[in-house]
């Protein structure tokens, strides 16, 4: 079975006081939140460690995706920072996942923006888009039906199935 953590990056500064949208970065409320998240994440029963972690390469979604790394104690070479997951659709994302990951990694993440994480959400469960929306820190795990060794293009035609949600402003 390959699982899947589609999250979104924490609260950031304004694109006003940023300079532009790209360079918003954390808000020290943001840290916290994703901390709390990851923290939150990892005490679950059925916890698994993401052993990649693919992330847009803005300041904010890169930020949220170390400090989950941090905390979960995964390498920062298992990080992938991806210029396609800043402005990219479902589809981008789903192609920077079936193309860089290794067959033999089942659990991996990967962290960006709305609309398009609450899109890829909604594609990959099979359901219609505009049924979830992701707020700042919310984390889905999606699990396939897919042998854990398959590779990861076989999502192209699986539905997964959500396992968990976590609301971020509810931690």
């Amino acid at each position: 079975m390959k699982r899947l953590y589609i999250a979104r990056h924490g609260a950031a500064q304004s694109a006003y006081e940023a300079g532009n949208d790209y360079a918003r970065r954390l808000t020290r409320s943001g840290e916290e939140t994703i901390r709390r998240v990851a923290e939150w994440l990892s005490t679950q029963e059925d916890w698994v460690v993401p052993e990649r972690i693919l992330t847009s390469a803005d300041p904010r979604a890169a930020r949220t995706a170390e400090l989950m790394a941090e905390v979960w104690g995964v390498q920062p070479l298992s990080l992938s920072s991806q210029q396609s997951l800043y402005s990219g659709r479902p589809s981008d994302y789903l192609h920077a996942l079936v193309h860089s990951l290794p067959d033999e990694v089942s659990c991996t993440m990967v962290v960006g923006h709305n609309p398009t994480v609450s899109e890829l959400l909604a594609d990959l469960l099979g359901t219609a888009s505009g049924e979830y929306l992701m707020r700042k820190g919310d984390v889905a795990c999606l699990c396939f039906d897919v042998p854990t060794e398959a590779p990861w293009d076989e999502l192209y035609a699986a539905v997964g199935h959500l396992k968990c949600y976590v609301i971020a402003s509810a931690l």
